[in-house]
């Protein structure tokens, strides 16, 4: 008979063979998302309302032909705002497959969540068996899917974007640590993939833990020129006889730009969302978003709140007394210390890493405290981190794999007692964080008016383009929303003048104006770069298209009679070139991926790139006597 602490070597599933610790991972983890089963949601965490009413935007300008949405037609009141240039994408595209398929937009969310809660504890499994072996593994997984900032992001604070991030770190840790062990194009290609879908899952965690994979990076470059111990890390490698030495310094510097490469590949893939994000930021009004209750010198954390047990589903806030937790977890922290004081007794690499990511929790933990306020001052790209707190989402990752070091290596497939006890510790400490405050579903939830209904609630967050003298507080299409009636989106400012409505879309309007004199037409949109205005089929100059105050509506003169008129969103130039840029890296990496060695330029091709023999060459093998 097996014993139940006795995986099977191997399972299949679509005859697929698939590691039997996965499946553990996976039952462990559905207990963190059993509380998306209820048919309520949790409107009241911080950014809910966000997380359905942007995937209505996103689905509108999807349907509205617009392959890459950026405007988000139902915000700031109906004048519409540039979201998604700047905002990462990702997630909405994965809740829109689920909606597509037929669920509602909030069971689209919440299956999102879901996906992305056990996506989060697979990575964090494939990552640390590579580095640690399976048991352990399991370990730092489940560790991972419950500490409590993780939870806090989905229950607390429902960052969808975020929690996606959670995914992508683990897996760019991985796909590096595998491009520097054995450079090749194929891993070059992984790595950018992952690297970009980071950062288009969640670009501001993906810039902030750019310096902490760099360094991870250089660590493994590091560690590979070390002589290769017979017990090395990756189990894999430990029956394989070992070189004496580690690879040459020539060979060392060959694997990094390799890494490099991933890099700029996954720069590329993310390019557009970053160029027009950080080139087209001057349209918006940034201020209101990185001042006030958003300026970072208010989220700094307090040394006790990050081993207080105090969990609340309030908002952060200035000083020590905030609505919501911070701590890094009991659990995760006695399981760190535990292997920092093991480090003595373990093998010299296992130690190195051990100390590495003992380090790197150290120095996270005090760019949290307020004693770093000047270093944030110093950073460029402070005020766009916005909290200091975000960082508690990379000491889930320092804290996950040292928690896994805590126990030595375990060889073997039986599911040693001891790992189990610690992994049902990790995850019936955090279990009480995995309560929502439950609201029920508004009927306004699957339509714009959820939208609405948020910004008349916290007016402050109704965005300005930088074109907008003021912030509105109501607009023309506020009370034809609230009817629910089909919306007129423009009017025609001269006296007799009329305006008949062809369509309203995610992102386009079309339109009849009647005039017999002519008459300025003001469509409530604000103006923003990338519109496009045609005149009975005809596309006006963009010198034509004007904002007017107060709010910078865009206006546009008409000349006297009937004419049809389409209002559409397109790409600015920088906006195209990102776009271009994604879809060239993209390829780029897919070719790559794909791509088997044949006869000819394609293997030469090939071969260059991954540093091997090119075929048809003699190369002469040299030993010594």
């Amino acid at each position: 008979m097996n014993s139940p602490l006795v995986p099977r070597p191997s399972s299949r599933f679509l005859g697929i063979r698939i590691d039997p610790y996965f499946w553990l991972v996976l039952a462990f983890s559905l207990f963190a998302v059993l509380p998306l089963s209820a048919p309520d949601y949790f409107f009241q965490a911080h950014d809910a309302p966000h997380t359905v009413f942007f995937l209505t935007e996103f689905d509108s300008a999807l349907r509205d032909g617009v392959w890459y949405p950026g405007w988000a037609t139902d915000q700031a009141l109906g004048y519409g705002y540039p979201t998604f240039v700047f905002y990462s994408p990702l997630p909405y595209y994965v809740a829109e497959v689920f909606h597509l398929l037929g669920a509602g937009k909030v069971v689209a969310v919440k299956w999102t969540w879901a996906l992305a809660t056990v996506g989060a504890g697979m990575a964090m499994y494939a990552y640390a068996r590579h580095v640690l072996g399976r048991q352990r593994g399991l370990l730092a997984a489940i560790v991972y899917v419950y500490v409590p900032y993780h939870l806090a992001d989905i229950y607390v604070r429902a960052a969808l974007a975020e929690y996606c991030a959670f995914v992508w770190m683990p897996l760019a840790l991985l796909a590096f640590h595998r491009l520097v062990e054995q450079p090749g194009a194929r891993r070059m290609a992984l790595a950018g993939l992952v690297y970009g879908a980071l950062l288009m899952s969640h670009n501001v965690t993906g810039l902030v833990f750019t310096p902490a994979l760099a360094a991870y990076v250089v660590f493994c470059l590091l560690m590979e020129r070390r002589p290769q111990p017979s017990a090395d890390l990756d189990l894999k490698r430990s029956v394989e006889p070992e070189a004496p030495t580690g690879p040459s310094w020539t060979e060392v510097g060959r694997r990094g730009a390799m890494a490099l490469g991933g890099a700029f590949l996954g720069l590329g893939i993310a390019a557009a969302l970053l160029l027009p994000s950080f080139l087209e930021r001057r349209y918006i009004v940034q201020e209101q978003w990185v001042q006030a209750s958003y300026d970072y010198a208010q989220h700094f954390v307090y040394p006790f709140q990050f081993v207080s047990p105090f969990w609340g589903y309030g908002a952060a806030g200035p000083g020590p007394v905030d609505g919501m937790s911070f701590q890094l977890g009991a659990v995760p922290l006695v399981l760190a210390a535990a292997a920092v004081l093991a480090a003595l007794w373990r093998p010299a690499r296992e130690r190195a890493l051990i100390f590495a990511f003992a380090a790197a929790t150290v120095l996270l933990i005090v760019l949290m405290l307020p004693i770093s306020a000047l270093l944030w001052r110093i950073l460029p790209i402070a005020s766009l981190i916005q909290f200091p707190w975000r960082l508690l989402a990379l000491t889930a990752v320092t804290l996950a794999l040292l928690s896994g070091l805590a126990v030595p290596s375990i060889p073997g497939a039986k599911l040693d007692a001891r790992v189990m006890v610690m992994v049902l510790v990790a995850m019936l400490g955090s279990l009480a964080y995995t309560v929502p405050q439950y609201t029920p579903v508004p009927a306004s939830a699957e339509g714009p008016q959820l939208t609405l209904e948020f910004e008349k609630k916290f007016p402050d967050m109704v965005g300005m383009t930088a074109w907008s003298k003021k912030q509105p507080s109501s607009s023309p299409l506020v009370v034809q929303y609230e009817s629910g009636a089909p919306l007129v989106t423009a009017q025609a400012l001269a006296p007799g003048a009329s305006v008949e409505m062809i369509r309203a879309g995610g992102a386009s309007d079309e339109l009849w104006v009647r005039s017999p004199e002519g008459t300025a037409l003001q469509f409530y949109t604000y103006y923003f770069p990338g519109w496009r205005v045609t005149l009975d089929g005809q596309r006006l100059p963009s010198s034509a298209l004007r904002a007017e105050p107060p709010y910078g509506l865009l206006t546009v003169d008409m000349p006297p009679g009937e004419h049809r008129v389409l209002l559409r969103w397109a790409d600015t130039p920088v906006r195209a070139m990102g776009k271009g840029l994604t879809l060239a890296c993209l390829a780029l990496s897919l070719i790559l991926l794909v791509l088997r060695p044949v006869s000819g330029a394609a293997a030469r091709f090939v071969a260059a790139v991954e540093g091997l023999p090119l075929p048809g060459r003699q190369h002469r093998r040299h030993t010594t006597g």
